[in-house]
């Protein structure tokens, strides 16, 4: 387990892997990193949701984001697979959603200056799903927008089998 130092995390984001890509989300809306741990499935759920955990007496749903990303089909869990927990805020409330990825990778600082807007074609994933590119290194990562991601209204919808 790992928390994140919020302090000055403007320009701060985490960086992993999902499906072999490497994707970053801002660390303002990151709460902690957890392993990943057993998550029990929920009948008629979309299928990105992969179910709900425990985390120290709070229930959360889980996505898995190579699913929700439309990267991959199925869920493939590995010894460096963790979840990411963020907080949303809706109308009513604040929540708490776990992510699942492949891999964390690191925090880097990516300014204003560094950060292009979302091209209109090339990418894998739809396009309101990332917020900016990030330049790092002399390469591109794709912010993602969780606001996007964490849509709880497409997200909440029973499922019959379908996918989201």
């Amino acid at each position: 387990m790992s928390t994140i130092n919020k302090e000055n995390s403007d320009n701060q984001f985490l960086t992993f892997y999902v499906a072999d890509d490497m994707y970053a989300l801002s660390v303002s809306y990151i709460e902690e990193i957890i392993e990943y741990s057993i998550v029990t499935r929920v009948p008629l759920m979309p299928k990105c949701i992969s179910g709900i955990t425990n985390i120290r007496g709070n229930v959360i749903p889980v996505i898995d984001l190579g699913i929700r990303l439309g990267l991959s089909n199925t869920q493939s869990i590995n010894k460096r697979t963790s979840i990411i927990v963020i907080k949303k805020k809706d109308d009513i409330k604040d929540f708490q959603v776990g992510l699942i990825v492949d891999e964390v990778h690191k925090v880097y600082n990516i300014f204003t200056k560094e950060q292009e807007n979302t091209p209109t074609f090339g990418s894998k994933i739809r396009k309101e799903f990332i917020e900016h590119i990030g330049k790092v290194d002399g390469q591109f990562i794709p912010i993602l927008n969780s606001s996007t991601l964490i849509n709880v209204e497409e997200l909440s919808q029973v499922s019959d089998a379908k996918e989201i």
